[in-house]
């Protein structure tokens, strides 16, 4: 299971972008908010879009859920 974070701050873009734990791109505590462990990324950004209707996955991290 992973620990899965969302940007707290919309992107350029206008989404919240989610990170896996281990991302090296994920913006620093402060600036996330925590979305909790799950095992699969597909129940993380599930969760995320219930904070943040606009969750969008990170393009290095979590690229099958990534949208342009």
């Amino acid at each position: 299971m992973l620990t899965y974070h969302v940007h707290k701050v919309k992107m350029a873009s206008g989404d919240h972008e989610v990170h896996a734990e281990n991302c090296e791109w994920c913006p620093p505590a402060e600036h996330t908010n925590c979305v909790g462990e799950f095992d699969s990324s597909e129940n993380a950004m599930e969760a995320a879009r219930k904070l943040y209707p606009e969750a969008n996955g990170c393009h290095h991290c979590m690229p099958d859920h990534y949208n342009l």
